[in-house]
């Protein structure tokens, strides 16, 4: 089983990222997409990404009671470390995302799998192909989590735009990050 520390937990099932209808089977169309994205990669984005996801967590902390801030910084710092190395791995029916070597696989229809988060909590993770991106849902028990992965036109880099919401944020923590092929 492959987990990741990305996600943001608590007690109960968050259920609104994974309601879009599950395709009947893979097309061809849909494989050869995420096909593109499979290969290794480093992180390319540099300091001004850095500062990014430093800037998007204190623009939604901004947004909460004074009081939990520091708590709520300490757990987004944690939880948005931003990983050195991106490996996406995909087979005829699913894909393996990993970061840093930890990370899920989920079938590519959009199946929602249930596994845990690498601190033990309870998370439903799916992969599907929308558009020309790969989109990740992390179904967390106190917070979800969408990584779109984009390709460059080349396919020598993947943009991956983070989207993290939660009860206990009025104001999502929203950034970019981008990987060069290896």
């Amino acid at each position: 089983m492959l987990v990741t520390g990305l996600v943001i937990g608590s007690d109960v099932w968050a259920g609104s990222l994974h309601d879009l209808p599950v395709p009947a089977a893979i097309t061809q169309d849909t494989l050869d997409h995420a096909r593109a994205f499979d290969g290794n990669y480093v992180f390319d984005g540099g300091q001004k990404q850095r500062d990014g996801v430093n800037e998007a967590i204190e623009t939604s902390l901004a947004a909460i009671n004074p009081m939990v801030r520091k708590l709520g910084r300490q757990r987004l710092q944690e939880t948005n470390a931003i990983p050195k190395n991106l490996s996406i791995r995909v087979d005829d029916e699913a894909v393996a995302i990993l970061f840093d070597g930890e990370g899920h696989r989920a079938q590519l229809d959009g199946t929602p799998h249930k596994t845990e988060s690498k601190q033990g909590d309870k998370v439903k993770v799916s992969h599907r192909v929308r558009g020309t991106k790969l989109v990740e849902l992390l179904d967390g028990v106190g917070g979800d989590r969408q990584n779109d992965f984009k390709l460059n036109a080349g396919g020598s880099r993947v943009t991956v735009q983070v989207k993290i919401t939660s009860s206990h944020l009025p104001v999502p923590v929203e950034y970019q990050l981008t990987y060069k092929r290896k």
